[in-house]
């Protein structure tokens, strides 16, 4: 349907990029909470780009009552959404 497109397709290409950049950073940041404390510059930087993506799966998580659990389930929806919409693009190409 759009694969002609050269312009599209690099386009969709650049998307997937920064999607899989933005995937990566979610699981070095969710490794680094079991070591590093929220505030460490690593963190703080690695957040300003998440913060974002999670946010919203924050507030799912909430409202399917996960708080009795004492693990934040919203960077591994955050990252399944992602990878959904990394997927579905790929099938444009």
């Amino acid at each position: 349907m759009f694969g002609g497109s050269l312009l599209f397709r690099q386009l969709v290409v650049s998307v997937i990029w920064f999607i899989n950049i933005l995937s990566w950073a979610i699981i070095i940041n969710s490794l680094l909470s079991w070591v590093l404390d929220p505030m460490h510059p690593i963190r703080v930087f690695l957040g300003r780009f998440i913060e974002p993506i999670v946010a919203p799966f924050r507030n799912l998580s909430r409202r399917l009552n996960t708080s009795g659990i004492p693990i934040d389930f919203s960077p591994l929806f955050a990252y399944l959404a992602l990878s959904i919409i990394s997927s579905l693009l790929r099938g444009l190409l």
